[in-house]
C-alpha cells in the first residue's frame, strides 16, 4: 500500500524546511527512490545554473558562498553519509525538479557508491 504525504506534514517532519510553496494540504506526495542521476538535468527554477545539480565547483564559485557556508555544507553532509549517517529524503515536483535537497543532491553526485536516492515526489 502506497502512503500519502501532504507538503505540510514533510515540512513539519524537518526543522530546517520552510514551509514554501509546496508546503500546503494541497500537495501530496509519495516516498520513492530514483537513480541518482535522474535528478541532475532536470530543470529547477531556483538554481543559478537552471538545473537541479550544482557541481561543487559551482558552489565555491556561486555569489551567496562568501562566506564558505554552502561548500562547508555539502562537505559536512559528504562527511556524515561517509560516516554512516542519512540525509532527509529531497522533495521534488511532478517533473522531478527540486523544490527542496540541492545540497543533498551535491553531496550525492560527490559519492560514487550511492546509486539511488530518496525523494517525496509529487503527484
Amino acid at each position: 500500500m502506497t502512503t500519502y504525504y501532504t507538503g505540510k506534514e514533510i515540512c513539519s517532519k524537518y526543522n530546517d524546511i520552510e514551509n514554501d510553496d509546496f508546503g500546503t494540504d494541497a500537495h501530496r506526495f509519495i516516498l520513492t527512490t530514483v537513480a541518482k542521476e535522474t535528478l541532475y538535468e532536470v530543470p529547477c527554477s531556483f538554481s543559478s545554473n537552471g538545473r537541479n545539480l550544482l557541481t561543487l565547483k559551482e558552489w565555491e564559485e556561486h555569489p551567496e558562498n562568501y562566506d564558505g557556508y554552502h561548500t562547508d555544507n555539502i562537505k559536512q553532509m559528504v562527511d556524515s553519509i561517509k560516516e554512516g549517517g542519512t540525509l532527509p529524503p529531497m522533495i521534488v515536483n511532478k517533473d522531478l525538479g527540486l523544490y527542496d535537497g540541492q545540497h543533498r543532491l551535491t553531496a550525492y553526485s560527490m559519492i560514487p557508491e550511492i546509486k539511488e536516492v530518496q525523494i517525496y515526489k509529487e503527484l
